[in-house]
């Protein structure tokens, strides 16, 4: 494979990487702004320490998600350097 192809080769996945990385971005900000919308609805709404509760471990849950879905899609690009 002479120089040409293999910078070809190269950009190739590093575009491929950036898609995957702009759709876990998109999945993050949805996972967000449900995250904003049970902030809100705390605000806004008179609830019992059951519903806040509730709310909090929801808010917990997603925010786990997000770092998880963050940290898989940065351990991807690492690995492909690696590579």
């Amino acid at each position: 494979m002479d120089e040409e192809e293999e910078l070809k080769q190269e950009l190739q996945q590093q575009l491929e990487w950036v898609e995957y990385r702009q759709k876990m971005l998109d999945i993050i900000e949805v996972k967000l702004l449900q995250m904003r919308e049970i902030t809100k609805q705390a605000k806004e709404e008179n609830l019992s320490t059951d519903e806040i509760k509730a709310l909090n471990a929801r808010l917990n849950d997603l925010a786990t998600q997000v770092n998880a879905i963050d940290s898989e899609s940065k351990r991807i690009e690492d690995s492909k350097i690696i590579e």
